[in-house]
């Protein structure tokens, strides 16, 4: 009897174990629709790019980020972004205008 209890605890343990992570992926995901610029397009290929688009620069946000934790000395105690991911994109769109 005991026996099936320690094997529903390590199944248990395995399971949350499994999910911890679950609540960050889904706000990585919203984070990136928000770092997507919006289409109402219904071609694949274009809705694939504005997705692959978002995809970078939520991935240039995090670099960022994380450099300037890393720059600072707080990436061992900080779990929040120094950067906001608002504040990325309102300065990568000032960047952008002036390139073009």
């Amino acid at each position: 009897m005991s026996d099936e209890i320690a094997l529903d605890r390590r199944w248990a343990t395995e399971q949350i174990e499994q999910y911890t992570d679950r609540g960050a992926i889904e706000n990585s995901y919203s984070s990136i629709k928000e770092a997507a610029a919006w289409t109402t397009s219904p071609e694949f290929e274009v809705r694939w790019f504005h997705f692959a688009f978002g995809c970078v620069v939520y991935n240039m946000w995090l670099l960022v980020d994380f450099l300037a934790q890393e720059r600072i000395g707080v990436i061992e105690s900080r779990e929040k972004p120094r950067i906001t991911l608002s504040r990325f994109l309102d300065w990568l769109d000032e960047e952008l205008v002036t390139l073009l």
